[in-house]
């Protein structure tokens, strides 16, 4: 199967196989922790790479009908078989499941039909017509990509159903698997180094390699980098951890690999920025990766922030720190790039670069330029004088200044930006001071031709237009004259020296610059599926690769970056404690297709460097998941032990850590969808941010809420109801995410909607340990849980042990306590017409009430037949009533064949029949 491309594969399917999830169910086979040959290993990952693409695409099928679509306008044969130019409408991007507008990338897969389906069903009606195709060439000066190439499978005879294809809709794109693809197999146009994959294939604790011959070799420099990196206040575990990666680099007798394990809060990024600075001093090559653009585009931020604390941010020539050797590549529109990022981004660099190296506006028309006006000022302005037709010309020295302050504004624009974005490798040491002096010569320069004193016969003389004994009355020169023509000549021989030491290209394109500075960048930052663009670059050889969030990348994606070209060290940086990669297929579940490279080595007792001081949880809240997940081995830091880390949020009226135990909720299925909601916990969540904002109102403290849901329905849910209500509020933020979104991420406060409400204890995915992990490690300040404790303790999971120790902390809070709480919940099952949920003892109806309430079997029945949701709420309000004491002083109705003990009271055209009993209290 290894012969075939992926993108072929999957072009060869029909929708029925797509949707066929016993379609590799027999082929799939558990993969294991050893292997035993690099065959082996990598054959092990093929199929199940198939099985999930098919997965990924059939979950996109099943909800066609809320795909970006577009109907095609034409449709012609591009030259090579299965290829094809189209020309489609606007892009329908109204609703779907992707998010924002559609732009259409390479990669794509699309379908081709004859109609628009609503469902996968409908391709298989007959006579319909359809094909999948990919996307495989994007105009990318077209702005609304309405042209575009596709390819589709050669056996599919489509020049005969040319014209019955109207429709295109988008289905997904598989870029990523097909990298993952190339990279399992002998890819001619891949680097085939698997020197550390063959390392892996049955490893032994690699990070005990460590050569006896380098060790004392160490000691110097890890002594000064140990100094400098205890400096910035990392802790002993950190700097241990980056001790460890400096001997193993300096070290070069063999491959090596190790783990950095980093529990939520530990200083895990802080670790990656400070162990960056290391290996660029110590010039080795690094490239970092991480599954997920916003975890390349957080280390990398974090990094650039970590250069300022190492006091690194101005150079010793003072000149700004040179970033030129650091770069993030990767798609703009899916990494969110701030100014500062901006500086290191490769399309940023690349349009700064080009317009550098420009021959009618770079770095050569610049130097020329201001040659020109130093040696030659005059005789332009002569020019000037000759085709002005103008009766009062501006005056030389005028004319000479704005010539001047215009030329060197955009000369030093132009050296700024090369000093910021050319690697350090094209700057000597003399091009260096060169630069700094020309800067302070321009500078200079410039005041003296704003000097009062400076005369237009003065400022001839200082440029060498006019010699003293020609000047009038032969007027000796004066200090400034004499300054300006000093300053004039450094000037010119540093423009010279530089044009020569830089020797710069000149009308270069965008593509040789994107791969020149690729290929000469230090510190290269880019997702592990971006890393496949390396392989097709003629760059220097990589030394050490860093892979951060490692435990949520699936070990074949992580094999494109450890085929780099001379690859030698391996650093893996996560917590497989936390969520692991997404797998969508059942069969790639089973067979443990979503297990990390981290998480296998950790299941071969691999060794890992524990990061052990959280500096983020109130240690109310560290307490459970510490306990829970990491045998009590984190250490809460100094900060967050201070009295003063809380005092912002005493006034809330839940603390810390609280269960808001809700009974009267229902779970159910948003749409034909699994997602699943929870509407009387969506009202007691808005109603928490409510209050939140009232005590925020009152301090003036910023305040940021993270609400937090393992289901998307309830998140949309959520999101619906709290609109932007608070959107303008300045310094309270509310955002709500799936758990999934979360990961990563922290607030002040965190609120986490459970939604499960059920008697058999059935949590579904919320079960796994992984996901209760993140959900429980978010809050700095507050962690409040509304879920019903009930479900949660019968689940049998790590969410029985959270009840019983909530409990046993007296940290449970019974949302039937709160009147407001109780009031929204009748209204919300009013709203919904659920008031049956509310029939029992427990429920925030009758829980409180001074008389207890009992219903019957027989009642229960009677009141679900109810179709009149007016006459349920009548009843029910009733009983509400009955249960607070109250009692009618109209005479008891009598009714043949009820006990005189009995109560009758008539409600429209029914009777409720009702009495006391007393209650033995054990």
């Amino acid at each position: 199967m290894g012969e075939v491309d992926l993108e072929d594969l999957v072009l060869s399917w029909a929708a029925k196989e797509i949707t066929d999830d016993d379609l590799y169910r027999g082929k799939v086979v558990t993969i294991p922790c050893n292997f035993k040959s690099l065959d082996h290993y990598l054959v092990s990952f093929r199929v199940p790479l198939i099985e999930e693409t098919r997965s990924d695409l059939c979950s996109r099928l099943q909800l066609i009908s809320e795909a970006p679509s577009s109907k095609i306008r034409s449709m012609e044969v591009a030259g090579k078989s299965g290829l094809y130019f189209m020309d489609v409408d606007f892009w329908d991007n109204d609703a779907g499941f992707s998010t924002g507008n559609y732009t259409m990338k390479n990669g794509d897969i699309i379908i081709l039909s004859s109609i628009k389906p609503e469902s996968a069903e409908d391709l298989s009606h007959h006579g319909v017509t359809y094909c999948l195709a990919m996307v495989t060439e994007v105009s990318m000066d077209d702005e609304y990509q309405k042209s575009f190439r596709v390819k589709v499978a050669n056996n599919i005879g489509l020049e005969e159903d040319l014209n019955k294809l109207k429709h295109a809709i988008f289905l997904n794109n598989i870029t990523t698997s097909m990298r993952i693809w190339k990279a399992l197999i002998f890819d001619r146009h891949m680097d085939n180094n698997f020197t550390v994959i063959k390392s892996l294939l049955a490893p032994t604790n690699l990070g005990e390699d460590v050569c006896g011959v380098c060790i004392k070799r160490d000691e110097g420099c890890l002594a000064s980098f140990t100094e400098q990196l205890l400096s910035i206040k990392l802790n002993r575990s950190q700097v241990d951890a980056i001790e460890s990666v400096i001997s193993a680099v300096q070290c070069g007798h063999v491959n090596l690999m190790k783990l950095i394990w980093g529990p939520p809060a530990t200083g895990k990024t802080e670790t990656v920025s400070a162990l960056l600075w290391v290996l660029a001093c110590l010039k080795c090559r690094t490239l970092t990766c991480a599954p997920t653009n916003v975890a390349v585009v957080g280390v990398c931020t974090r990094f650039l922030q970590k250069l300022k604390d190492f006091n690194e941010h101005i150079d010793e020539n003072g000149l700004p720190f040179s970033l030129g050797d650091i770069l993030l590549f990767g798609s703009r529109s899916n990494m969110d790039i701030t100014d500062d990022l901006q500086e290191v981004f490769l399309d940023f660099r690349v349009d700064k670069l080009v317009e550098c190296f420009s021959s009618s506006s770079g770095w050569n028309y610049r130097i020329a330029s201001m040659v020109s006006i130093l040696e030659d000022c005059a005789s332009r302005y002569d020019m000037l004088l000759e085709d002005d037709g103008k009766i009062d010309p501006v005056c030389f020295l005028d004319f000479t200044k704005k010539q001047f302050d215009a030329t060197a504004i955009a000369l030093k624009r132009c050296i700024m930006n090369l000093w910021a974005h050319l690697p350090g490798r094209c700057f000597s040491h003399d091009s260096v001071i060169n630069i700094s002096m020309l800067l302070k010569m321009l500078e200079k320069l410039g005041v003296l031709l704003s000097d009062i004193e400076l005369t237009d016969e003065g400022l001839k003389r200082g440029l060498g237009c006019l010699s003293t004994a020609n000047s009038v009355c032969a007027k000796p020169i004066s200090s400034i004259e004499k300054e300006l023509d000093e300053a004039r000549y450094t000037c010119i021989k540093l423009l010279k020296d530089l044009l020569h030491l830089l020797n710069l290209p000149t009308g270069v394109d965008k593509n040789w610059v994107k791969n020149y500075c690729i290929c000469n960048a230090t510190l290269l930052f880019c997702t592990t599926s971006s890393s496949y663009q390396l392989h097709h670059m003629d760059i220097a050889p990589l030394d050490v690769l860093i892979v951060d969030e490692a435990a949520q990348v699936r070990e074949c994606e992580l094999v494109i970056s450890l085929r780099l070209h001379w690859l030698k060290y391996v650093f893996l940086v996560g917590d497989d404690c936390q969520l692991s990669a997404m797998v969508k297929s059942k069969v790639c579940k089973e067979a443990g297709f979503g297990t990390s490279l981290f998480k296998r080595l950790v299941k071969l007792k691999f060794e890992k460097h524990l990061l052990n001081i959280q500096y983020r949880m109130n240690p109310c809240i560290s307490l459970f998941p510490n306990a829970q997940f990491y045998e009590r081995k984190m250490l809460d830091g100094s900060n967050v032990l201070s009295s003063s880390y809380n005092k912002d949020f005493t006034c809330l009226p839940f603390g810390s850590y609280t269960l808001i135990n809700v009974t009267d909720g229902r779970e159910d299925k948003e749409g034909t969808g699994n997602s699943r909601r929870n509407m009387v916990e969506v009202a007691i969540v808005l109603h928490l941010i409510h209050t939140i904002f009232k005590s925020w109102k009152k301090t003036g403290q910023g305040f940021s809420i993270g609400v937090v849901s393992p289901y998307n329905a309830q998140v949309d849910a959520i999101k619906t109801r709290l609109g932007k209500k608070y959107d303008k509020c300045d310094g309270f933020h509310v955002r709500v995410k799936s758990i999934e979104g979360f990961q990563g991420e922290e607030d002040d406060i965190i609120i986490l909607s459970t939604v499960r409400s059920n008697g058999t204890g059935v949590l579904g995915f919320l079960a796994d340990n992984q996901r209760t992990n993140v959900a429980l490690t978010r809050a700095r300040h507050c962690l409040w849980i509304v879920g019903n404790a009930h479900t949660l303790y019968k689940s049998g999971t790590e969410w029985t042990d959270l009840v019983a120790d909530a409990e046993r902390r007296k940290c449970v809070f019974s949302a039937t306590n709160d009147a407001t709480i109780c009031r929204l919940v009748l209204q919300v099952k009013q709203e919904l017409d659920e008031l049956d949920d509310l029939l029992n003892a427990d429920s925030v109806v009758f829980s409180n009430t001074r008389w207890k309430v009992i219903l019957s079997d027989e009642f229960r029945k009677s009141f679900t037949k109810l179709k009149s949701p007016q006459l349920r709420r009548e009843i029910l309000q009733k009983l509400i009533k009955l249960g607070a004491g109250w009692r009618t002083t109209v005479k008891n109705l009598d009714i043949p064949g009820v006990s005189h003990l009995a109560k009758v009271y008539k409600v429209r055209d029914l009777y409720l029949i009702w009495s006391i009993d007393m209650e033995k209290i054990e």
